[in-house]
Order: structure tokens, then C-alpha cells, then sequence
């Protein structure tokens, strides 16, 4: 377990140096690209036979396959995107109180979105016992919604954060928000909450078909991280 919280912290560490470097178009493609590797294999991993007894991941209901490889498909083209599209110069905005405020609304967003929906995603003993199927999964349905909605809106405030520039730092809020987004793994949320929806059996409550909507917060991340880099890019 030790090993395993180092191992995230060091590369916690390498993508926030990595932004702050400047090495923010590889990077970016690099969290893409994993984004996109992540849901093609849940795809893949649906679209084979049910096998309970799978030591990797095992798999206890047959799910549609085709939404993780239509999200995979999607953060695909993001990733060629990014080195393929030329774009154009774009105007900042000169940093001040406001932009921090945003990154303070992009956290506080992030955070809430996360523990608010974790209510209705994994309810309590007495509840799984007093609900029946239907109830549960509606109320998975609606965190997940939540979710979704408030890795959105954060997304965009972050954006908004990332446009303050300086006239000696023209890149200077850009770097230092995509900087703190990945060291503190903002942008692996979506798969975290797609591996607990999809197997989780601490909470003994697994919902495999609704996991694909909670991936696709990916997207809304996929397209922030792809904005602010390529502003970044811009000279």
C-alpha cells in the first residue's frame, strides 16, 4: 500500500513539473491518451463473456460495451487534436483577485461534486435493505448526473482561472492551474468513480451499466485540459 501511494504521488509530482515546465502539449496528450486507453478497455472488458472469477476484473452482468469505446473514440480524437489542429493567438486577461477565485470555485466544485454524489452512490446498509433495486439505481442515476454536471461547471472555472497573464508570464496562471489539476489528480476522478460504479466490493453495490456516464465526465476534463493547452501553445 506504501508502494503504491508513493508510486502516485511521484507521478502526481512529474505531470504538475511537467506543466510547469512548459512540456504542456505533451503532457496533455499523454492524460488523453490514457483517458482513452482506460475506456477501451472497460469496452473491451464488456464486450468479452461474463466471468465472475476473473482475476484481473471480474464482471457480474453483461453491460453494453459500445459507450466506453464511443468516450474512448472521442478522447482519441481530442488527442490527435492537439498536435494535428493549428490555432490561433487568443487574447488573456490581466491576472487579479477574480481568477483565483475562480480556481477557488473550480476546487470547492470539484470536491462537492465528488463527496455529494458519493451519497447517493453508495448508500447505507439500512438503506440497501429498505430499498428495492430500482430505488438504488435511480438514486446512482442522479449522483452520477450531479457528478457529471459539477465536473462541468468546475472544468469551466478552472478554464476561466487558467487567463490570467502577466505581460513578464504571459503563460503564468495557465501553467500553474494545469499544474494543480494533475497533482492532485483532478483529472483521474472520471476513472475512479467508473472503477467503483463497476466494481466495488467494499460497498457490495456494483453498477456497471450506469459506469459509462460517470466516465464520460472525462470529457468535459479532456476538453479543458485541450483548451488551456492549446492557449498555452499560442504565441
Amino acid at each position: 500500500m506504501v508502494v503504491r501511494v508513493l508510486i502516485a504521488g511521484f507521478a502526481s509530482f512529474v505531470a504538475g513539473f511537467s506543466y510547469l515546465a512548459g512540456l504542456a502539449q505533451m503532457m496533455t496528450g499523454l492524460l488523453l491518451g490514457f483517458g482513452a486507453f482506460c475506456s477501451f478497455f472497460f469496452g473491451i472488458l464488456f464486450y468479452l463473456p461474463i466471468d465472475a472469477e476473473r482475476a484481473f476484473f471480474p464482471v457480474f452482468s453483461k453491460v453494453p460495451a459500445w459507450p466506453y469505446f464511443l468516450i474512448g473514440l472521442i478522447l482519441a480524437g481530442m488527442t490527435l487534436a492537439l498536435f494535428l489542429v493549428k490555432v490561433k493567438p487568443t487574447e488573456g486577461e490581466q491576472v487579479s483577485a477574480s481568477h483565483f477565485k475562480y480556481l477557488a470555485g473550480g476546487i470547492g466544485g470539484y470536491l462537492t461534486s465528488l463527496f455529494l454524489s458519493s451519497v447517493f452512490w453508495f448508500p447505507s446498509d439500512a438503506k440497501k435493505l429498505s430499498s428495492d433495486t430500482s430505488s438504488l439505481t435511480m438514486d446512482v442515476v442522479i449522483g452520477t448526473c450531479l457528478f457529471l454536471l459539477g465536473i462541468s461547471i468546475s472544468c469551466y472555472l478552472f478554464y476561466r482561472a487558467s487567463k490570467g497573464i502577466s505581460d513578464r508570464h504571459p503563460d503564468l496562471m495557465r501553467r500553474f492551474v494545469l499544474s494543480f489539476f494533475t497533482f492532485f489528480q483532478f483529472d483521474k476522478m472520471p476513472l475512479l468513480v467508473a472503477y467503483l460504479l463497476i466494481y466495488s466490493p467494499e460497498t457490495e453495490a456494483s453498477f456497471q451499466n450506469i459506469a459509462a456516464l460517470a466516465l464520460a465526465s472525462y470529457i468535459p476534463v479532456g476538453i479543458f485540459l485541450l483548451k488551456t493547452t492549446w492557449d498555452a501553445e499560442r504565441k
